[in-house]
């Protein structure tokens, strides 16, 4: 029986899996680079290693007899639980190659569109001179291999181009960057869980966002995802069932990025892993299920029973997120509520400094609210 887990990462999405494991009975190992996010605290036991060096993380979960290596929230940790898991013949979902696949942006982008699903022009670069050729604006560019939102710009002509190209590649490790071309619509999103090569759940949630102000960075999620009409929420499942054949995808966890352009959907990005926003709390007060549980079975094989108790129709449930500019120091009485919540949580204590992740506006804590 599957007992002892290593979850490699701590910050606050990491700790809401850590918390499910201990909650049904697991012994539960965290590791990070530094005893850094509540996961440290949360943890039956904190190790000091580093979640992308491969051989550490390998030793450490030889060392303590782990049953399951994993992680949500993060690509560059889902990326060393695939190898670790492959290699030492623990469960995984994806193989390595689909997830570098989903992790390149470049090489997904040009995946999509060779298969003609949700095609979006684009051109991949590795210095400014290769920028000079594109000719569509408003576009976007970003790393091709960074998480987070780093390095992301909304660019509307040449010049501006050129100059956020460098800082897309000071954010990309394989320093390359992708220009593609501006979608538009509104966006949204779907936690996906696929068991026996069957999609469970395909549960869409609005992208709340700040628009051009802090691009890229999400306000929160909605559920239901009122932005799109049936017809277009019929085309994003249509694309999203058609990449799950053409991968022959057996058992995954997705979480994958939309948006409309000129009026229909197309897929932005995509990860392997649960996403970074504790959308599953989203769902679970609004229908009832627990995307951790899901996550867990479909890792172990066990089979997913899946049942929905769908709060009233009418009633829209949102999460949204504090934040604070990088840097600045945390004070909880700035984050009074003038609302009636259904949760509250946040990442720091008063007079803490907040941590750069995107280094424009931070996340210091989320709640959740019906209306």
């Amino acid at each position: 029986m599957y007992k002892k887990a290593l979850i490699l990462g701590t910050n606050a999405t990491q700790t809401d899996f850590i918390n499910y494991l201990k909650e049904i009975g697991w012994e539960v190992h965290a590791c990070g680079h530094k005893k850094v996010g509540p996961g440290c605290e949360s943890a039956h036991y904190f190790h000091l290693v580093d979640t992308i060096d491969i051989e550490a993380v390998k030793k450490l979960a030889n060392d303590i007899d782990a049953d399951i290596v994993y992680s949500v929230s993060s690509d560059s940790a889902i990326r060393t639980a695939t190898n670790i898991s492959s290699e030492l013949g623990l469960p995984t979902l994806l193989n390595t190659e689909i997830v570098e696949l989903f992790h390149r942006k470049d090489q997904f982008r040009k995946f999509l569109n060779e298969k003609n699903i949700s095609t979006v022009k684009f051109l991949k670069v590795k210095n400014s001179d290769q920028a000079m050729e594109w000719d569509t604006y408003p576009c976007v560019v970003k790393p091709t291999d960074s998480q987070g939102q780093r390095g992301v710009s909304l660019v509307n002509d040449k010049k501006e181009l050129l100059k956020e190209i460098s800082k897309a590649l000071d954010n990309s490790t394989s320093n390359t960057a992708i220009v593609e071309e501006y979608l538009d619509g509104v966006e949204f999103s779907s936690n996906i869980i696929i068991q026996n090569g069957k999609i469970v759940v395909n549960e869409f949630t609005d992208r709340l966002t700040f628009g051009p102000t802090y691009f890229g960075l999400p306000k929160g999620h909605a559920i239901p995802a009122n932005s799109i009409t049936d017809k277009q929420y019929q085309l994003a499942v249509n694309d999203i069932s058609k990449l799950v054949s053409v991968l022959e995808l057996t058992d995954a966890v997705l979480y994958i990025q939309m948006k409309l352009y000129k009026g229909e959907p197309r897929i932005v990005e995509v990860a392997p892993r649960l996403d970074g926003c504790h959308i599953w709390r989203l769902i679970k007060h609004h229908k009832g299920y627990d995307l951790r549980e899901y996550i867990l079975k479909c890792l172990i094989g066990e089979d997913i029973d899946h049942r929905e108790s769908t709060v009233n129709d009418n009633q829209r449930s949102i999460l949204k997120f504090h934040h604070l500019k990088t840097g600045l120091e945390f004070i909880r009485d700035n984050f009074l509520l003038n609302r009636e919540v259904v949760f509250n949580q946040f990442r720091y204590q008063d007079h803490e400094k907040v941590v750069p992740i995107n280094g424009k506006l931070e996340v210091v804590g989320y709640y959740i609210y019906d209306e």
